[in-house]
């Protein structure tokens, strides 16, 4: 009389976790990468938004307080300042969507807005936070 095998043997079960814990640990570090890669996305693409937002916020601003008599006493700098809420050489922070930007205004004229994402809703920060700057115009 011959038996039929009706189970794995124990050879066979530690051969396909072998296998199985191979391809997760070449497949691992990959997702880890994309995740990051993501995240880094997420504050490009906030910082884009934010440039956007400040080049039409320093138009508005200037329009309203340009003077056409030439009577200008305002710097850009005040203006793009105020259109952000803020004062020159402080710190103002707005949200675009998902992300929160810190915007560092200048405290002299005709010099950069640093960009800095500060926070993520839902999620973290990646690793390396990007940065960009805004040019003032110069007029």
């Amino acid at each position: 009389m011959s038996r039929k095998r009706s189970s794995f043997t124990l050879v066979e079960i530690i051969a396909v976790l072998l296998v199985i814990a191979i391809l997760a640990a070449v497949a691992a570090p990959k997702f880890v990468s994309i995740a990051e890669e993501a995240r880094v996305g997420v504050c490009e693409a906030g910082i884009n938004e934010a440039k956007g937002t400040l080049a039409v916020a320093y138009a508005k601003a200037y329009i309203a307080a340009y003077k056409p008599d030439g009577d200008e006493d305002v710097s850009e700098l005040d203006i793009l300042a105020a259109a952000l809420g803020g004062t020159p050489a402080s710190g103002v922070t707005h949200t675009f969507g998902d992300i929160e930007i810190t915007f560092t205004i200048p405290a002299t004229p005709n010099d950069t807005i640093v960009l800095t994402p500060s926070a993520v809703t839902g999620g973290d920060l990646p690793t390396t936070v990007p940065t960009g700057t805004y040019t003032i115009p110069s007029q």
